[in-house]
């Protein structure tokens, strides 16, 4: 009776063994998509340069000059300032301050510093001016946020020396264009 009984195709078992194996296989480049978009991911944000890592980069060179303020001493250093500094919203709003100066430095320093500059990443930052003239290269830029300048960079590269400054805090918009103006109203002697 036992051998009466007919044996399963084994097509079948075959057909269900290439589909598990094609599931397999799809994880496998799935995975692999993944990993390489990771990768890529990576890559770009590791190459991607911004103004704290220029900082880092060239503040031990030859010749250059750095100055980093942090906002211990920014509080610090208003308990020494006059009333009038004391009470500015603009100064009151400012953290920290880095500054690079590479005019001291070998002209070949100056050269990868603005080479540097070209590729510097200023996503989420707001053009505010940029010049570019005879060989030189002037660019302010701010990060806004809700209305307050978070942060704000100024660059110069060129033949008259290069530079950077890179302020942060909450300062409010406003608070900007009236220091502008203060210092216009000073300049053309009206105050």
């Amino acid at each position: 009776m036992c051998n009466n009984l007919k044996q399963a195709p084994v097509y079948i078992h075959e057909s269900a063994f290439i589909k598990q194996n094609e599931k397999q296989f799809e994880k496998r480049i799935m995975k692999k998509y993944v990993i390489v978009l990771v990768w890529m991911a990576i890559c770009q944000t590791g190459f991607a340069q911004n103004a704290e890592s220029l900082f880092n980069q060239f503040q031990g060179e030859k010749g250059v000059e750095s100055v980093s303020i942090s906002p211990f001493l920014m509080k610090f250093a208003r308990l020494f300032m006059d009333e009038d500094d004391k009470n500015n919203p603009m100064i009151k709003g400012i953290n920290s301050v880095q500054v690079l100066d590479l005019e001291e430095s070998p002209k070949e320093v100056q050269e990868r510093f603005a080479k540097e500059v070209k590729k510097l990443k200023l996503n989420g930052y707001e053009t505010w001016i940029q010049v570019k003239e005879d060989g030189e290269t002037v660019k302010i830029v701010a990060k806004v946020k809700d209305d307050m300048v978070r942060e704000l960079l100024i660059l110069q590269a060129g033949d008259d020396g290069c530079a950077l400054v890179l302020m942060k805090g909450k300062i409010k918009r406003n608070d900007i264009q009236a220091a502008i103006e203060d210092d216009k109203i000073k300049i053309d002697g009206r105050k």
